[in-house]
């Protein structure tokens, strides 16, 4: 065996460890899982065995400082004579210590030992040993390898050839929308509540809704530019009537989705990212909704859309840092998108929280956001 062997610790936040693997293109990888480390030991094991490479789980005690030492003895003496690369991004430094001077014993005989760090938020890799160096570090995960490594299967997605078409379809009102907010204002939470009342209704008859007040100035003119699209009819001064569920649907919030995704088609590779994703959570099957996800250069930016009025809003943000830290760890970013103004509480609770927000005509300012995120 000329190759080496790829020593790494699993983590809850195993992006680290696959991101060298991937650039180093390693063929043998043993993982070695603590009792609390399980799950992402396996996490890290699926992504790996999907792409065929020799993956070997070892349990590893770290329930004291003799067990640890124990434990790292038993690996290196597995490995005498092989030339291994210790992966020190995961475990305590009492665990990378020992693994340290014990995997020593392989250069006693034949063998070789190298050392390496991954620096994610420094986007670089660092080596210790006889060539001591640092490297920059390759944009090697997709958005697929992003998800299996945190424990999350794809369940669904709006890359599918029938949904693009949708969108581009009725691209031009789309971007209409997302570039204008500040001038439609208000006038997006009362479309987007008649559309809800619609989907929200088993009744093809409920896809006729009235208006409290009849439709004027900027927001006249843009039910009259859905009428011309044939997305809604316009019946009457106060009432219209919406093609089909599907429309309903998109003017009650997912047409905010769709500009992103227009949006992301003309920057990102198409399988660096997806809109509308459904995941479920590989070890206790738990469903997320995410409005659209990113990867670039091993970093995730994921983004929750709004359109309608912001009653919930601090839930949602909560709910988004969750998903942030589960999806993409410390190095991920996460935007709350808003059709509408939020208030200073909401604003507040986004920057404890750490997230970015765009607003009302902050909408319009996407396309600078996400270009200066991917050069970040």
């Amino acid at each position: 065996m000329n190759h080496p062997v790829h020593v790494c610790i699993a983590t809850g936040q195993n992006a680290a460890n696959l991101i060298p693997l991937e650039q180093l293109e390693a063929q043998e990888v043993w993982i070695l899982q603590t009792p609390s480390m399980r799950d992402g030991a396996k996490n890290l094991e699926t992504v790996l065995r999907r792409e065929g490479r020799s993956v070997k789980r070892l349990d590893f005690d770290d329930s004291s400082p003799r067990a640890i030492e124990d434990s790292a003895q038993s690996v290196a003496e597995q490995l005498d004579g092989r030339h291994v690369i210790l992966h020190a991004t995961g475990g305590t430094k009492l665990m990378v210590l020992a693994l340290r001077d014990g995997l020593r014993l392989v250069e006693t005989g034949t063998g070789k030992l190298d050392i390496l760090y991954a620096e994610t938020h420094k986007q670089q890799i660092d080596w210790l040993g006889s060539d001591a160096r640092t490297e920059a570090m390759a944009d090697v995960l997709d958005l697929r390898q992003m998800l299996l490594v945190q424990g999350y299967r794809i369940e669904g997605d709006s890359r599918h050839a029938e949904t693009q078409q949708r969108a581009s379809a009725r691209a031009d009102i789309t971007r209409d929308m997302g570039e204008n907010a500040e001038r439609y204002g208000r006038s997006f939470s009362a479309l987007a509540t008649l559309a809800s009342r619609a989907v929200e209704s088993n009744d093809a008859r409920d896809l006729t809704q009235f208006f409290q007040y009849a439709p004027g100035g900027s927001f006249g003119a843009l039910v009259q530019k859905a009428h011309d699209k044939g997305l809604l009819r316009w019946d009457s001064e106060d009432s219209i009537t919406f093609a089909d569920s599907d429309c309903a649907r998109y003017f009650a919030g997912g047409w905010l989705e769709e500009f992103v995704f227009l949006k992301l088609t003309g920057l990102v590779k198409p399988s660096r990212f997806s809109s509308n994703l459904r995941i479920t959570s590989a070890n206790n099957n738990v469903p997320n909704e995410i409005d659209a996800m990113l990867v670039h250069r091993n970093r995730a930016l994921l983004i929750e859309c709004k359109t309608g009025r912001q009653t919930k809003a601090q839930d949602a943000i909560y709910k988004l840092s969750q998903l942030r830290q589960q999806l993409g760890g410390s190095v991920a970013t996460a935007l709350y998108l808003s059709a509408q103004p939020v208030d200073a509480a909401v604003l507040q609770r986004a920057k404890e929280y750490k997230i970015e927000v765009l607003a009302a005509a902050e909408v319009s300012k996407l396309v600078g956001f996400l270009k200066q995120w991917l050069n970040g």
